[in-house]
């Protein structure tokens, strides 16, 4: 099973720091809810263990960004029900997109090593009505109705191989691609670091290990 490096976009690493308060003040609280969702669904992220959600590659559209090189997990936080009393589904998504590993140089040759990880960039997170998708595109710096020209040849919006629509051999992660420009020296850094676990951490920084993306409109598409 893969393994991937994780990079946190910078606000949702926020939104992720404020669950997680409101998980020590009152676990059960609705923000205590979304913070244990929210984690389980990025250890599976990070562990490539992707399959025990519901999920599927985003697309484009007129009326919504380009999204073609991410997917989302369906995430269950809150039980929700319609008027007539059939389940809704899970509550909330997490929105991410995949990178191929950082070849490394040695005595000036590019060399690939077939042990690197890949990576996972991790956007957004949110209740299904509170658009997570859009929110991604905005992080992304995308324009609604404008498609990516960095994305050309890109399919998505594939449905699900797993729930009441099933198709099988549909692809529900996103199509791997190059690390983006503006995430390399993130990329870097988590590729020569040592292993979690194996190296001290400073008393100073308790979270010295955790890789942010630049903050807001920094993941533009023309930058990359």
């Amino acid at each position: 099973m893969t393994s991937y490096h994780l990079i946190f976009d910078e606000d949702l690493r926020q939104g992720i720091d404020r669950l997680s308060a409101e998980y020590r003040r009152d676990p059960n609280s609705p923000a205590g809810r979304e913070y244990v969702g929210v984690i389980n669904a990025i250890k599976a992220l990070q562990s490539g263990r992707q399959d025990a959600y519901e999920g599927k590659q985003l697309g484009y559209g007129p009326q919504s960004h380009d999204l073609r090189d991410c997917a989302e997990l369906k995430v269950p936080v809150v039980a929700e029900f319609t008027p007539g009393g059939f389940p809704r589904g899970a509550s909330h998504r997490l929105i991410y997109r995949e990178f191929e590993p950082l070849p490394t140089v040695q005595d000036g040759r590019v060399v690939q090593d077939p042990e690197a990880k890949p990576y996972r960039h991790v956007i957004a997170f949110g209740h299904r009505s509170d658009d997570p998708a859009a929110v991604a595109g905005e992080r992304l710096g995308r324009s609604r109705g404008e498609p990516d020209r960095e994305l050309y040849g890109l399919t998505g919006g594939g449905r699900p191989a797993i729930g009441p629509d099933r198709r099988e051999g549909v692809q529900t992660t996103p199509h791997r691609i190059a690390v983006p420009g503006d995430l390399l020296k993130v990329a870097q850094i988590l590729r020569d670091s040592p292993p979690a676990g194996t190296a001290p951490r400073p008393a100073s920084a308790p979270e010295a290990n955790v890789n942010r993306a630049p903050g807001p409109g920094a993941s533009k598409s023309k930058e990359r």
